[in-house]
């Protein structure tokens, strides 16, 4: 059996299971690259992240990979080095610094028509919301993406003009960030300025893996007007931000004792991309 034949027909049974829950294995993990022109006098430098989603038989996860690979960076460097120490009571650490990631996890609930949003700043505060309906338009355009043949659909979304390639073959209503509600799972995404692109980079099954699409408990509720207050407070004044009263936050020695720690030296990352940002995802409708 080719594994297209085996993932389609996991799809199949993720079809045809509409009972409504907020917990449930994975079964698919798509890759995506994220590409986002945040500051338009500075194009050359799109912001980029790489994110996966993860689908369940109603449910879906969009979650940061960049973030997990730093964290699994930092837990290596942080194991090795404690190991090699001659006392491990006066360590004497080096770490690789993080880049910026997505503070934003989306979880898509298809069978009770919500979208869940948790933002991991200061707290971690989770937001809901009705799942958008976008009016999709779609045509007779077909392309080949990774083996997999696509269909061409477009919408205007939260202030752009997607252009969207969805796979019927895999029939489940979901895609990256809050995009949903084609016949097929989007594949690849973009708006007409290239702006805002979610560029496929493969697909699994992971039906043998233990992974389950759940919103992380410890969270605050918060209305997105809250969120969005504290995210313009961070970009304008991180000064302020800083002083907020924060919640529980891993912090860069993870588990490790720092009363066990002598000195600790944090190497820049690499970041290709600036700060500013003056074209956000979503822009306002214009009147």
């Amino acid at each position: 059996m080719s594994v297209n034949y085996y993932l389609l027909s996991i799809l199949f049974f993720i079809t045809i299971s509409t009972k409504a829950q907020t917990t449930e294995k994975a079964r698919i993990r798509v890759k995506y690259r994220f590409i986002h022109v945040r500051d338009t006098t500075d194009r050359q430098r799109p912001y980029t992240e790489d994110l996966v989603l993860l689908i369940g038989q109603s449910s879906s996860a969009y979650l940061s990979e960049d973030e997990q690979r730093q964290i699994e960076l930092r837990n290596k460097e942080l194991k090795e080095q404690i190991s090699k120490s001659t006392n491990p009571n006066s360590l004497d650490l080096v770490i690789t610094g993080t880049r910026p990631v997505s503070s934003a996890e989306y979880f898509q609930f298809l069978s009770i028509r919500k979208l869940f949003i948790r933002e991991k700043l200061n707290n971690d505060y989770l937001t809901e919301e009705p799942l958008p309906l976008i009016n999709w338009k779609i045509s007779n355009d077909k392309m080949m993406i990774n083996g997999f043949q696509c269909q061409k659909a477009t919408a205007h979304f939260r202030g752009r003009d997607y252009i969207a390639w969805f796979c019927a073959d895999f029939p489940i209503q979901v895609g990256p960030w809050k995009l949903n509600g084609l016949p097929g799972l989007i594949m690849q995404a973009e708006d007409v300025k290239k702006e805002v692109v979610f560029q496929f980079k493969g697909l699994e099954d992971i039906t043998d893996k233990d992974l389950l699409i759940k919103i992380p408990g410890g969270w605050v509720k918060a209305t997105r007007k809250d969120v969005d207050r504290l995210l313009e407070l961070q970009r304008k004044d991180p000064a302020a931000y800083a002083k907020l009263p924060a919640g529980k936050v891993s912090g860069v020695l993870g588990d490790v004792n720092p009363s066990r720690v002598n000195s600790i030296r944090v190497n820049s990352p690499v970041v290709n991309f600036g700060k500013k940002i003056n074209n956000p995802i979503e822009l306002p409708e214009k009147k």
